[in-house]
């Protein structure tokens, strides 16, 4: 994969391109040191909203797992119920069901809050590409190369 500096450099060539194929001398600006370091404080907060996109799906992954754990010993303790008599273990049963609400609240929790998460990252990730047309061409770059 292209470096992500390559690609927005071929990205500002392309914009300064006519439809001829021509290059545009005069409208073609000399990037400044206050140019450069723009785009690249711009790839950077692009990087720190993805790295903290990729934190909020491993957060639901993880609320999935502990989701499906107190779903997996409930169908254990259903499946092997002909082998006790549920009014004799009531003591332990309270217990353990008592534990499997609180962890499936837990991981419904995890869930909707790396979804919300999730959510406004998607948001400020799509206004950022709007604020800039050269990362705008990244992304077509990049979408280019899958």
């Amino acid at each position: 994969m292209k470096n992500s500096k390559l690609l927005l450099a071929e990205a500002s060539l392309e914009q300064a391109r006519d439809s001829d194929g021509h290059d545009n001398v005069g409208e073609l600006a000399v990037p400044t040191e206050a140019m450069v370091r723009h785009e690249a404080m711009l790839i950077n907060e692009v990087s720190l909203v993805l790295a903290e996109k990729r934190t909020s799906l491993s957060v639901m992954r993880t609320g999935l797992a502990i989701l499906v754990l107190p779903l997996s010993v409930a169908s254990v303790l259903i499946a092997i119920s002909r082998y006790y008599d549920p009014s004799k273990v009531l003591f332990l049963l309270i217990p353990v069901f008592t534990i499997n609400i609180l962890l499936a609240v837990f991981g419904l929790y995890l869930i909707l809050y790396s979804w919300r998460r999730s959510r406004t990252l998607d948001a400020i990730s799509l206004s950022l590409k709007q604020q800039n047309s050269n990362l705008q061409r990244l992304c077509q770059l990049i979408e280019k190369d899958r």
